[in-house]
């Protein structure tokens, strides 16, 4: 802090020594309306010195002489240029200038295009749009600002990932994220798992997002392009579209600075109900190493201190309390809300950045550093980062030009174990009886004969510490004892080389390196729940990642006559990427360490165990692009891209069509008209199989799909076959999209209205095909599905006020995606969520991703065919789809309302009619732990519960009325015990339920104070104060944690909470100031 603040002090001191310019010149840019331009480029003629105008449209610039000129430039504005003539104040209205009102866009490749003259679907969010000031995570910006595009959270864990998806899914076994282009270079955003599971597995944590590398502030425009024939030419790794992130660059002008410091405080913004009225054990009595919670009612023990044995064994806390065996449970406290606390904290989060950017006509800078330090909702989780940017642009002559960049970025953290996991925190927190406090987690145990067994652990199956086998954690031993940190260094550079031949002919050459190193530690302590950690466990993994990207390209523009232009863009490129994972392990520690050691001293050498994967896929492509426009009216491109890949043994082709009309163009149309656009677009875009799938390798350990596998160390060593069969006859996956569209625009374009239908499908989808084991192989990877998309996008946008002092504007948005498996080869089931008794699964004739499991038994109307005593009874048959995780629609709404200097925003954003699978709610009903499960009734009539007993009316019971067709029933311990839980016979339908939401995804409020006297005294120009927050209210039937969250992460399982960490609603105060 001390450093920040001498920065700081330094820079205050560098900005005021320009205080004695000799003339400065103060005033205000509006357009015609009397409406301030935000932004507009003001330029001391023959010179470097210039600024842009505030929120309010207000400048001030210190000039060399009163003979100076001063240009004044804005896009889609006529420039102008006017002599000081003595003047202090000037005040500027500009014209709109009608050649160049068209919004101008980056495209993927670098090149600057008018968005009215493409015919591919895309969106647009500018940099200040994409998160809120003070935050620090690019991907938290994108959800309900854009049609068609999904964001699916995965935990509220600091720097944890989401999931994106464009247009529905398209692929079963390759990656659903769209490609990230960052300043023309692809951005390595791959969720890396492993942990002893292997390369499926989150090793019990939720891995963060690569994404959240990019310093926010350095954002200058965000654009998502959604169909194939915008995608097509990025690439096969753009078949899910693609994301195109353009960073700020200097500009000509006196050096500009911007500091800020944000404080963010993040909460749990849902909790799961718990009943905090019965205690441990079954049957309404007290049992004290039960795993249920179906025991004795708090309130009607005695009270006081429990009455325990002392004459023999004994548990001696850390805190140095005594704990006996319990004779008579007599305390009548209930611990929920206390061991809540303990695990989970409101948590704080700080936020610094400084950026530094300026230039003259030859060479630009941007210099930027940020810092975040970020701790968790639950205790002893952190995530800090720190990123440094430099980027800079020559002008080497007058035909010859460059840019580079370099970008620098480390993160720490310490994950919180989640999830279907012993060790997980809320599986053991919401586990936990009501009548047990978590607090004395660790201890020395003394057993009846005086031997001492040190830092065991304590949990509620064991509360004496009398057993090595902990069967959960206790949830505080797993944020205090156990370590699951990351620590990832990371360089992206990127440098581009332009020459210019001639007004016709320009080529580009350019190139990236993205290099980082993924180091992870994962430590369980002797005593730690689980088989494989029960005598200490140590993980070690780091994974080191190379990508290298070089693309040539040649920008051709000829006009083939008087009224038909043409643009012609031809490309080469090569890609390569690298990943190792060095993977070791060692279990059965020799002695009870408690922290870190070398693998060697840490455990018996038959215990070590190591492993190197290595990962290698190279490209290259030819590509390009033709346009042609007829008057500015009619365009039609056309392109395609030519592949060779590593993975595959042939190349492949995959075309693209764009067709656009301005039809407002060819008739007169009425002045509240302003412009309308019909488009066309047809496009192919292939994906590639994983790597090395083509042939059969060799691995060390054992194998057999059916029976105990063949341990080679056994028989001398050595290696065998994989169990995979290698197939050289692999084909990419294919999408053809068709698409339609209409962009308009009203009233002085202040409203605009785009709409998109588009239908796609995926052909020769990849996936694992099962063989026979009787042909020494239990899969093989080959092409065996299908899968459409079907879909509707809208954007409407309204400046509904726009005066002097006050603006008004919406932004909505509204999409809905059918998506149908159509084929799956031999009718195959592919499980996308592994391990769970509610699976997400691809299925011929259903969405991806649809829910399986075991549901009840129905009759021909769809009615529950019940027992005699009208109960659901379960269909043993086998399993059936009871859900769909995809929603109906999704839809946003941003209003955006500017007072003087005052701006306000807030988002809404709505998921509906996707299902939701709520197995944390289902399994703590089982244990009795759920707040559902609480209920104490009186029964008005005679029931009967699900073991047969007729519970007679007046009758004080435990549980909750219910009827299933047949009449009122009791839904007691017998119920929820046999019907609900893990295994066959269970009823997991149950666990779905209306996943739909509507939530205040953002809001925030900012003034700015940009007031003559503050650049006088001590230079600064403006000084932007906000507060903001995020996910501040969310409507959901859903109780128990966010709807959006989801178990299986960054995949294509979707839509399952089982004991995953909780979401987060967050608040932010921030301050910014520009010098």
């Amino acid at each position: 802090m001390k450093l920040f603040k001498l920065i700081l002090l330094a820079l205050l001191v560098t900005t005021s020594s320009g205080l004695f310019a000799q003339i400065t010149i103060t005033g205000t840019v509006k357009d015609k309306e009397k409406m301030p331009l935000i932004g507009v480029n003001i330029l001391e003629a023959g010179t470097s010195n210039g600024t842009i105008t505030d929120v309010d449209g207000s400048y001030s610039l210190k000039v060399s002489s009163a003979e100076a000129t001063i240009i004044f430039s804005y896009l889609g504005y006529a420039s102008q240029r006017v002599k000081i003539a003595g003047q202090t104040t000037i005040d500027i209205t500009l014209e709109e200038d009608v050649e160049t009102l068209s919004e101008v866009v980056v495209t993927a490749l670098g090149f600057k295009e008018e968005r009215d003259k493409m015919s591919s679907t895309y969106s647009t969010i500018d940099g200040d749009k994409v998160v809120l000031r003070g935050e620090n995570k690019v991907i938290d910006g994108i959800g309900g600002k854009t049609a068609g595009v999904r964001i699916s959270a995965t935990t509220g864990d600091p720097g944890a990932g989401a999931n994106i998806q464009i247009r529905g899914q398209n692929t079963i076994t390759g990656s659903s994220q769209p490609l990230i282009i960052i300043d023309g270079v692809p951005f390595n955003n791959d969720v890396l798992r492993g942990g002893s599971s292997g390369a499926d597995s989150d090793a019990g944590v939720s891995q963060q997002s690569r994404l959240n590398d990019i310093n926010p502030d350095d954002i200058e425009s965000f654009q998502v392009y959604k169909g194939a024939s915008a995608a097509a030419l990025y690439g096969t790794r753009a078949m899910n579209g693609a994301i195109v992130i353009t960073t700020k660059r200097g500009s000509a002008g006196s050096m500009k600075i911007s500091v800020s410091t944000g404080l963010t405080v993040d909460e749990v913004n849902f909790r799961h109900s718990m009943q905090t009225i019965y205690g441990q054990g079954t049957n309404g009595n007290y049992n004290a190493t039960t795993l249920f919670s179906w025991g004795d009612k708090l309130a009607d023990r005695a009270g006081g201190a429990d009455a325990v044995n002392q004459t023999g064994q004994f548990f001696e806390s850390a805190t140095g309390r005594i704990l006996y065996p319990i004779v008579t449970k007599n305390d009548q406290t209930s611990f929920v809300d206390s061991n809540f606390d303990q695990v989970f904290q409101t948590a704080y989060s700080w936020d610094h950045k400084i950026a530094l950017s300026g230039g003259n006509a030859n060479t630009t800078y941007y210099i930027s550093a940020g810092q975040t330090n970020q701790d968790g909702i639950v205790r002893n989780s952190d995530y800090n980062k720190t990123n440094v940017t430099a980027s800079f642009t020559q002008k080497l002559s007058e035909r010859l030009s460059t840019d580079f960049k370099a970008n620098y970025v480390n993160s720490s953290s310490n994950r919180s174990q989640q999830g279907s996991n012993t060790a997980g925190v809320y599986l053991a927190l919401l586990r936990t009886p009501a009548d047990f406090d978590i607090t004395d987690y660790i201890g020395d145990h003394h057993s009846s004969t005086g031997v001492v067994t040190q830092s065991r652990q304590r949990s509620y199956r064991r509360y004496r510490g009398d057993n090595d086998n902990a069967i959960y954690n206790n949830p505080l031993w797993t944020i205090n004892e156990q370590i699951s940190s990351a620590d990832v260094n990371r360089f992206i550079g990127t440098s581009a080389f332009t020459y210019t031949a001639n007004d016709h002919v320009s080529f580009i050459l350019r190139g990236g390196a993205d290099v980082y190193n993924d180091s992870r530690l994962y430590f369980f302590p002797y005593y730690t729940a689980g088989e494989d950690r029960r005598y200490g466990l140590l993980e070690d993994e780091v994974f080191q990642n190379q990508e290298y990207n070089v693309d040539l390209l040649a920008n051709l523009n000829y006009d083939l006559g008087e009224h038909i232009g043409s643009n012609i863009i031809l490309g080469y490129g090569v890609n390569s990427r690298e990943r190792k994972r060095n993977f070791s392990e060692a279990d059965n520690f020799i002695a009870n360490f408690r922290g870190l050691y070398d693998p060697n001293e840490l455990s018996k050498r038959e215990n070590i165990g190591s492993e190197v994967e290595l990962t290698l896929r190279r490209n290259i492509r030819f590509y390009g692009t033709a346009n042609f426009d007829f008057k500015d009216m009619v365009f039609l491109t056309v392109g395609g891209a030519y592949e060779k890949h590593s993975s595959l043994n042939d190349p492949f082709f995959y075309p693209t069509a764009e067709l656009g009309w301005i039809f407002t163009k060819s008739f007169d149309k009425p002045s509240w008209f302003s412009f309308g656009k019909l488009r066309l677009a047809y496009g192919q875009v292939g994906n590639v199989p994983l790597p090395h799938r083509e042939e059969t390798v060799y691995e060390v350990g054992s194998f057999s799909s059916f029976s105990d596998g063949i341990d080679l160390e056994n028989f001398g060593g050595g290696y065998q076959l994989d169990e995979r069969l290698g197939n050289a006859k692999l084909l990419p996956e294919i999408k053809t999209e068709y698409e339609a569209g209409i962009d308009l625009r009203f009233f002085r374009n202040r409203v605009s209205l785009s709409g998109t239908y588009y239908t796609n499908e995926i052909k020769d989808v990849l996936l694992d095909i099962a063989l026979s084991p009787s042909l020494g192989f239990s899969e093989i990877y080959g092409n065996g599905a299908t899968i459409e998309n079907t879909g509707v996008e809208v954007e409407l946008g309204y400046t509904f006020i726009k005066q002097e002092n006050l603006t008004a504007t919406l932004a909505a948005n509204v999409s809905k995606n059918d998506n149908l498996v159509t084929e799956i080869i031999g009718g195959g089931i592919v499980d996308l969520s592994p391990g769970s008794s509610v699976q997400s699964v691809a299925i011929a004739g259903y969405p991806m991703g649809s829910f399986y499991t075991q549901g009840a038994l129905r009759d021909d109307n769809g009615n529950f065919v019940l027992t005699e005593d009208g109960f659901p009874q379960v269909d043993l048959r086998g399993n059936l789809v009871v859900g769909d995780p995809n929603p109906d629609w999704r839809g946003g709404l941003g209003l955006t309302v500017g007072y003087k200097k005052l701006n306000l925003y807030v988002l809404l954003e709505t998921s509906q009619g996707n299902d939701y699978s709520e197995r944390t709610r289902f399994i703590t009903s089982y244990f009795g732990t759920h707040g559902d499960v609480g209920n104490e009734i009186t029964l008005s009539s005679d029931l009967v519960n699900y073991a047969g007993d007729v519970i007679p009316a007046g009758t004080v019971v435990r549980g909750n009325i219910g009827n299933f067709g047949g009449g009122d029933v009791l839904l007691d311990e017998s119920y929820y015990t046999n019907l609900y839980g893990f295994g066959d016979g269970k009823m997991n339908e149950f666990t779905i339920s209306d996943g739909s939401w509507t939530r205040i995804r953002e809001a925030s409020l900012a003034y700015t104070i940009n007031a003559a006297s503050l650049q006088r005294t001590i230079g600064i120009e403006s000084l932007e104060l906000a507060v903001s927050g995020r996910n501040l209210k969310i409507w959901s039937d859903v109780t128990g944690n966010d709807p959006d969250i989801n178990q299986f992460g960054v995949g294509q399982g979707q839509g399952i909470d089982y004991f995953s960490n909780p979401g987060t609603k967050s608040y932010t105060v921030s301050l910014r100031a520009t010098f």
